[in-house]
This record gives structure tokens, C-alpha cells and sequence, in this order.
């Protein structure tokens, strides 16, 4: 079994960049809640007779860089499963008994909220709402700050 060292290590080789500029986000989605992020289309560049979701550019710039970074999993299906998963009440138990052996799990649940919200967009709202995109990253900041070599 490898040591928590060498899995901190390896992580921080593989997602810490990512990790980090995905961090700046944090203050974002600790003040925000769905209805601060998405809105019903107001028609104000046109009417539209098609009800659809308008929703906050940086929320957007977020989904955009998290789409582009290391952390998305496609096989996000399989954490829940494993895992045994299925409300998003076991989604925050899970994050928050997460351990650094965890990092790929965690990894899976904030893939849903972003892979899922390019075909059904109230994912990226309950990604918000229910504070999980806050409580990964909090989480995945906190297995750096704690494994960080000192400098």
C-alpha cells in the first residue's frame, strides 16, 4: 500500500496546477446560491417562445476551465456507484469524510455537476445550491495546504 505521502505527491503532480486555479473560485460559490447564478431567460435581446436558463458569466468561466482542466472524469458514473451514492445528502457526507486516497472520487463528483450541465444545465445551478462545487474544492485546497512541502 502506498504511503499518503507518495499519493499526496502524486497528486499535486497530476491536479495540483488545476486544483489551484480552480481555487479562485472558492469566495465565488461561498456567497452564491442557485438563484444568484441562473435566471429564466428574460427576453431582452429577442422574444423566444423556448423557456431556457441564462446563467452567470462567472459561473460559466468556471464550468469552462474545469471542463479544460486534469480533474474531469468521464467515468464520473462509476465513483457513484462504488461509492453507493445517490442523494446529494451522501454526495457532502462523502466529500467531507474524504481522505487524499480520495482525490479521484472527488474528482468524479464535481465531473458530474460540469460534464452533466452541457446537456442538462440545472446540473451547474444544484452544483452551486447544494455547495458542492465549494466543498471539493475546499476540500482538494485543504489536501494541499496540508501536504505542501515547505518551502
Amino acid at each position: 500500500m502506498e504511503s499518503e505521502n507518495t499519493v499526496a505527491a502524486e497528486m499535486m503532480r497530476k491536479y495540483g496546477k488545476d486544483i489551484l486555479d480552480l481555487c479562485a473560485y472558492i469566495p465565488y460559490f461561498s456567497e452564491k446560491g442557485k438563484k444568484d447564478v441562473e435566471q429564466p431567460y428574460d427576453g431582452k435581446y429577442g422574444e423566444s417562445k423556448l423557456q431556457f436558463r441564462v446563467f452567470d458569466s462567472t459561473l460559466l468561466s468556471f464550468v469552462k476551465r474545469a471542463q479544460n482542466s486534469a480533474l474531469m472524469d468521464k467515468n464520473y458514473l462509476y465513483v457513484y456507484s462504488r461509492n453507493r451514492i445517490k442523494t446529494h445528502a451522501d454526495e457532502r457526507k462523502f466529500i467531507e469524510r474524504a481522505t487524499i486516497r480520495d482525490v479521484d472520487a472527488l474528482r468524479g463528483i464535481i465531473s458530474r455537476y460540469v460534464l452533466e450541465g452541457q446537456r442538462k444545465a440545472v446540473r451547474w445551478g444544484e452544483g452551486v445550491e447544494e455547495k458542492i462545487y465549494l466543498n471539493v474544492l475546499l476540500k482538494l485546497k485543504g489536501f494541499i495546504d496540508f501536504y505542501k512541502k515547505p518551502d
